[in-house]
């Protein structure tokens, strides 16, 4: 692996497979289960919006897979891309590669190039890759009409956001994996009045774990909530 690149091993602990709720998703989460388990080798590409779950799939792919003893390494291009395109150089080798946000590539030269040559080096040899973007590979502006096509082979799915039981439900397994029960009252307004995206709701309940740790609560209560997250 390119020693160069520190964020590719930086998963989220908390994002595994088994923790994500599939609501709408149950064909996606069995192919990245079967990727997972190197039982396929076919390319995935997943779109969806924002807060739809994207990097957490991504990575808790990679945490599976490395778990049953494969080699995967996990590249966000939001953090990576300000620098060199070189960094792409040596990621032929991984039995998987999970790449987040394809879309911010788009309009760059060098890292259009890099992705479309380390594509072909994978595919030749087999190693999958999985890609996760705002937007199908056909929508990508991008400057380079052979990416786009590589980016189309392969499976393809557009992720379906959770919706309010999904995201509670998500909140209420993450509290119970810290060692807290969480009312539905808490859960309820976390959700009306914090943003929904996974992540950021991931990082209020950590905030609420430390503030419970503290003042040696088990349960989140809606008057503790509000007195920990209110402004």
């Amino acid at each position: 692996m390119n020693t160069q690149l520190p964020l590719a091993v930086q998963l989220a602990p908390e994002f595994t497979l088994e923790d994500f709720i599939p609501g709408e998703n149950a064909q996606l989460m069995d192919a990245l289960q079967r990727l997972a388990l190197g039982k396929e080798k076919q390319n995935l590409y997943l779109s969806g919006p924002t807060a739809s779950g994207k990097s957490h799939l991504l990575m808790g792919l990679c945490a599976s897979a490395q778990n049953d003893g494969l080699h995967c390494v996990y590249l966000p291009l939001k953090e990576i891309i300000p620098l060199s395109a070189e960094l792409l150089q040596g990621m032929e080798d991984p039995d998987l590669l999970a790449i987040d946000d394809v879309q911010v590539l788009a309009g760059k030269k060098d890292w259009e190039e890099a992705l479309f040559v380390l594509f072909n080096l994978r595919q030749t040899h087999g190693r999958p890759m999985v890609f996760s973007a705002d937007r199908g590979p056909a929508r990508l502006p991008l400057n380079l009409p052979d990416l786009r096509s590589r980016l189309g082979w392969g499976a393809s799915y557009r992720l379906h956001p959770l919706d309010e039981a999904g995201l509670g439900e998500l909140l209420r397994r993450q509290a119970r994996q810290r060692g807290l029960e969480m009312d539905q009252a808490a859960i309820d307004w976390l959700l009306s009045r914090h943003s929904r995206a996974p992540r950021a709701l991931l990082e209020q309940l950590e905030a609420l774990d430390r503030a419970a740790l503290i003042a040696k609560k088990p349960r989140l209560t809606l008057p503790f909530v509000q007195q920990q997250l209110s402004p």
